[in-house]
């Protein structure tokens, strides 16, 4: 894109923020005119947006996602009544604008290509990691987050008490050692499957990602992390998690002898 193009989008957008801020914190009078006003222009800012930021997708209180464009609409029209989620949605409008303008002056527009979309059924792996690959790069941020989210519930899936008796020392209690004593396929604490060959596939899938993934992630920056293996690895931490809460502890139910 050039430069006279972005100059451009970057005044049309400090315009309309500017009357957008004003439109946000101003009482009644007036407020119909500078909405009508904004409205005749969102479409435009949208599309600009698109082009110069990858947007927001913000959860409301009732789960569902909207994007900026729904997010602009929201803000000028009367149809959200609960003045916490119209200043949220009005917030983080607000915050997108500034960005995308920031991208522009910056130079740190990102990357555009078509990118598919993955669900991240796990409620936690996708607070913790939606964000991230939604940036324009340092993708090794999401092996360490997806990577300390599956070990976080691997240790938390039975009660800290019981993992203290199993683990004495706090320094078995992470990584290859809390794999290895929680899931070994012969003797399992945490059962997945009652069928040993699939024990011992999951066992060793989870000693791979910590040993391959998790410890490197954890004790250095790595900038060749490329997008398309961050959404695999969380698309396969998703699948393991859960796999983990749908598992059983050997001590509850007894194991199926083959």
């Amino acid at each position: 894109m050039d430069k006279t193009k972005l100059d451009e989008y970057q005044k049309i957008l400090e315009i309309f923020l500017s009357e957008y801020e004003h439109y946000i914190n101003r009482n009644n009078y007036g407020r119909d005119a500078a909405r009508t006003k904004l409205q005749r222009q969102s479409t435009l800012i949208s599309r600009i947006v698109s082009s110069v930021h990858v947007g927001c997708a913000l959860t409301l209180s009732d789960k569902d996602t909207i994007h900026f464009h729904q997010a602009l609409s929201y803000s000028l029209t009367d149809t959200v009544d609960d003045s916490h989620t119209r200043i949220f949605i009005e917030s983080n409008v607000t915050s997108v604008l500034n960005e995308a303008i920031g991208n522009i002056q910056n130079n740190t527009i990102p990357d555009k290509e078509i990118k598919p979309v993955i669900p991240i059924k796990d409620e936690v792996l996708k607070k913790r990691c939606s964000d991230l690959l939604n940036a324009p790069g340092n993708y090794d941020r999401v092996i360490r987050e997806a990577t300390l989210v599956l070990e976080e519930r691997l240790r938390t899936s039975i009660p800290y008490e019981k993992l203290c008796e199993i683990i004495p020392l706090s320094k078995e209690q992470v990584g290859e050692p809390l794999a290895n004593k929680l899931l070994a396929p012969n003797n399992p604490i945490l059962v997945v499957s009652d069928k040993l060959p699939e024990r011992i596939a999951f066992h060793k899938m989870m000693i791979g990602i910590i040993s391959y993934l998790r410890n490197p992630s954890h004790h250095s920056l790595n900038d060749d992390i490329d997008w398309a293996f961050a959404w695999s690895l969380v698309g396969l931490v998703d699948s393991l998690l859960y796999e983990l809460d749908n598992s059983f502890k050997s001590e509850e139910k007894p194991i199926i002898k083959e």
